[in-house]
Formats: structure tokens, C-alpha cells, sequence
């Protein structure tokens, strides 16, 4: 089953978009579930949301095969924590390392009252066989950069650090993310949400330490683009419409 499936009753404390409407949803209860990482076997705490539903939790074994389209491929809004206005709007796609495939998201980040736009990109290494320890942590020795392309727009370089955490609403099984905080983000931001890049696919490639072939995020910027709009117009000089 895809990940987008049934995605007007996603988890408690995500914001699916109908009608151009934000449904608005309890805010969330979490859970600590202890996940490893393979750098010194250490723990994390990574919140996870109660009452979903079961696709949620799928293996990613049954990962699906390609990334969403029409109306499955939605930006989902969110708000990490209700009393902060730091606000995401994230999609679906997939990650691939040859010969794995896994799921993946895309997200940006933005707060009402202005500021850095960020982005962040979660897979999950384990399904891929992807060695995230380079990234990992504040002595990371890898940081990228990533290339983020799209057909018709110059490619983007950003650099990136990585740390095990929330990946969200979407299953992405142990969540890794790549995030950035610096660099020409907003240009990224801005060609999702174009009314010409409706349909585009963006990929990402992120450079394996070991200087073989990169694995490589894929996604389809939604036809909708209202929640991409709303989440990063604070933190773009030019607002976008």
C-alpha cells in the first residue's frame, strides 16, 4: 500500500489539506520508542504518534515501488510542537541505492514570524544499506553537499547535516534526516511552488562516503501547492503566489 494512502485520516497532530482547507486535528500523543543507530549502538528517543493507522507501520519491505502522483501526492502541514510557530510542509517519495528502494520525504520549514527557511530530507539507511555515520552528529566528517535537480531549473548544492529523529507522519521506518540550514534553500522551495513545476519530478543525491554512487531521493512536486505557499512565504524576501 502506497504511503499516501488514506492520507485524509493520517495521524493526530498532522494537517492534511482538503478543498484548500487545512483540516484541523487534535494535537498529538507520542511515545518513546528506542531506536539504534549503528554509530556505537547508541539510543535515541524518536516520538512516535499513537491511534494511526496500521499502513503507518508497514515494513519497508512493502515499500512502495514509485512516487506519488495526482491527487495521492499531496504536501501534508505540520506543526512539530502546538505552542511553536515553526510550522513543515512535507511530501512523499522514494529513495533508491542500487538495488534497494525505500520511501522517502521532503520537507520545509518555516516560522509564522519569519526567519531561515530549512529543508530536510528522511530515509531510512537500513532499508537502503545507506552508511549514514559520516553524517551523523556535530563531528559529522561528511556533510554533503547534496544536489537537489529539476528539469528545467538550475541544480542546487546544500550542505547538510544528519541525526537520527521525527520523520513525521509518513512511514519512513527508522528516520534519518539530512537537513539544511544554509545555502540557496529558497530557490528549492520557490521551483515546487511554481504553477509550472505542477508534475516536475525533483531528485536529490546525496554522495555515498565510500565515493560510490550517490543514493538518490525522488519526488513529484504536487499539483496543489497552497500548504508549500503558506509554510515558506515568511521566510522568503520575495513571497511567492
Amino acid at each position: 500500500m502506497s504511503i499516501t494512502s488514506r492520507i485524509t485520516n493520517v495521524v493526530v497532530g498532522a494537517h492534511p489539506v482538503r478543498d484548500g482547507q487545512t483540516v484541523a486535528l487534535p494535537s498529538p500523543r507520542t511515545v518513546a520508542h528506542r531506536v539504534r543507530s549503528h554509530k556505537g549502538n547508541r539510543c535515541r528517543a524518536v516520538p512516535a504518534i499513537l491511534g494511526a493507522p496500521m499502513f503507518l507501520w508497514l515494513s519497508m519491505a512493502s515499500a512502495q515501488s514509485a512516487i506519488p502522483s495526482g491527487a495521492a501526492n499531496l504536501w501534508l502541514f505540520e506543526q512539530p510542537v502546538q505552542a511553536a510557530p515553526l510550522y513543515r510542509a512535507r511530501i512523499a517519495g522514494t529513495a533508491t541505492y542500487p538495488p534497494y528502494t525505500g520511501n522517502a520525504t521532503l520537507a520545509f520549514a518555516c516560522r509564522a514570524d519569519g526567519g531561515s527557511l530549512s529543508m530536510e530530507l528522511v530515509i531510512d539507511p537500513k532499508a537502503l544499506g545507506f552508511d549514514t555515520d559520516p553524517y551523523e552528529g556535530p563531528d559529522a566528517m561528511a556533510h554533503g553537499p547534496v544536489t537537489v535537480s529539476t528539469a528545467g531549473s538550475d541544480a542546487v548544492k546544500l550542505k547538510v547535516s544528519g541525526w537520527f529523529g521525527d520523520g513525521g507522519a509518513f512511514n519512513v521506518g527508522t528516520p534519518f534526516i539530512f537537513g539544511a540550514s544554509s545555502g540557496d534553500i529558497s530557490a528549492v522551495a520557490q521551483q515546487g511552488a511554481t504553477e509550472s513545476a505542477h508534475g516536475q519530478v525533483v531528485t536529490i543525491e546525496v554522495p555515498a562516503n565510500a565515493g560510490g554512487k550517490p543514493m538518490t531521493a525522488t519526488f513529484r512536486w504536487p499539483d496543489d501547492n497552497a500548504v508549500l505557499k503558506r509554510v515558506i512565504t515568511p521566510c522568503l524576501r520575495t513571497h511567492v503566489h
